[in-house]
């Protein structure tokens, strides 16, 4: 196979358009070829021939398989219930935890509720207080004016 149709067949290999008959005769063409396209490429199928070359043995299976459960430890029942106990302990705590931080969380809530309510109770005493100042400076200036109003009245009478 000459060079150019390496590289022809390389290009579309990366575009992903051969069939497996090409790739086959690209990877068989490739690695026995004297004009090395890109060394990275031949390389690439170099690997490729090597890993399709591995095979496992018949029995794999069955040795992974006994790895597995060999590593695998089994706990006695005995300790699964303390685990089951611890489990449940920890739980509780974590209950009681978070019960007590919520009743915490609440009473700041209800102690600031009851500091704005005293602030705005002694905010609105104070309004008060001023407008019954107001009030009674109001009712002073018009008993000044009603005593004014008389004198004004009985002197027009007298003249």
């Amino acid at each position: 196979m000459e060079w150019k149709q390496i590289k022809q067949l390389s290009d579309k290999y990366w575009k992903a358009d051969t069939t497996i008959e090409e790739e086959k005769q690209l990877r068989k063409n490739i690695t026995s070829s004297n004009d090395p396209l890109d060394p990275q490429e031949v390389e690439y199928f170099k690997t490729l021939e090597q890993f399709s070359s591995v095979k496992l043995d018949d029995n794999f299976d069955d040795q992974f398989f006994k790895n597995i459960e060999s590593e695998r430890q089994t706990i006695p029942f005995f300790h699964q219930k303390w685990f089951q106990l611890a489990a449940s302990v920890v739980l509780l705590i974590g209950m009681a935890g978070g019960f007590h931080t919520y009743k915490t969380k609440q009473l700041a809530r209800q102690q600031e509720a009851r500091a704005a309510f005293e602030i705005a109770k002694s905010a609105l005493f104070m309004v008060s207080d001023k407008m019954n100042q107001g009030n009674q400076y109001t009712i002073d200036g018009l008993k000044k004016f009603e005593e004014t109003h008389q004198k004004i009245k009985t002197q027009n009478f007298n003249n």
